[in-house]
């Protein structure tokens, strides 16, 4: 006994992937929405109160994936999943831009009260995931790093709060 199919083949929805108006529509979506999200990163890193040192590291990152985006055409081979790619990696830099500034926030409500412990871990956080970025370690190292920077921010929070 066969069983009947209810829909296409999976042949069949591969092919409708590829028709070419189709193609090209997803690609230029997908492109649109990576160079705003480029864009906006790049605001976010200029309007942010960082050292100096972290705000060029984070903004020559941005315009690195913003070059390789803007080298990516039509033509290139597999070219939406390429853009795809690089819209991953501009929201980890989001993620990074956003804790590390968290980070220099709870840094500066410790002051020079609050626990040498706690500052030395939220330096050594932050350090760990200005490392990722500038050795273009995106997924998984940074992915790893910015979640021991989210508990150790978390934590210096609540010593903050206590301290003040």
């Amino acid at each position: 006994m066969s069983q009947q199919s209810s829909g296409p083949t999976r042949l069949a929805r591969t092919a409708a992937k590829e028709v070419p108006h189709r193609k090209s529509d997803r690609f230029f979506a997908a492109r649109a929405e990576a160079k705003a999200d480029c864009e906006q990163l790049i605001v976010d890193v200029r309007r942010s109160h960082l050292h100096e040192a972290t705000r060029v590291e984070l903004l020559s990152a941005a315009e690195r994936v913003q070059r390789e985006l803007l080298a990516i055409s039509l033509d290139t081979p597999d070219a939406r999943n390429a853009v795809v790619d690089l819209d991953k990696q501009l929201k980890h830099l989001q993620l990074a831009e956003k804790w590390v500034v968290a980070a220099q926030r709870v840094m500066d409500r410790l002051g020079e009260n609050g626990s040498k412990s706690v500052r030395d871990g939220v330096l050594e956080a932050q350090d760990t995931v200005m490392w990722c970025v500038r050795a273009d370690h995106w997924n998984g190292k940074l992915t790893a790093s910015l979640t021991v920077l989210e508990e150790v921010v978390r934590e210096a929070e609540v010593h903050a709060a206590r301290s003040a």
